[in-house]
């Protein structure tokens, strides 16, 4: 077997054990919540707080909302898998 061949193979079985664990419902959903609302608050925080710091030191631009809501989102995307913890999917390489 081809090493092309075993990697998709285990993409897809990894794909499979996901799907298997993954809440189907929104109860079975409901107990991730508190979670994930914490890494992200966790996460958010970060972010007020490089925010506050570049503030501090003078700079104008941290007091602009559109570099703000950038900073956010930055945060959230690069701590997406952080924040989602057992939800995430498998990372395919």
């Amino acid at each position: 077997m081809g090493k092309k061949r075993r990697e998709e193979k285990l993409k897809k079985k990894a794909l499979k054990e996901w799907e298997a664990r993954r809440p189907k419902t929104f109860r079975e959903a409901l107990r991730y919540f508190p979670g994930i609302f914490l890494r992200t608050a966790l996460v958010m925080m970060a972010a007020i707080a490089l925010i506050l710091f570049l503030a501090a030191l003078g700079l104008g631009l941290a007091e602009s909302f559109w570099f703000q809501l950038l900073v956010y989102l930055a945060f959230y995307f690069l701590f997406q898998r952080f924040i989602m913890g057992p939800l995430a999917p498998p990372r395919i390489k």
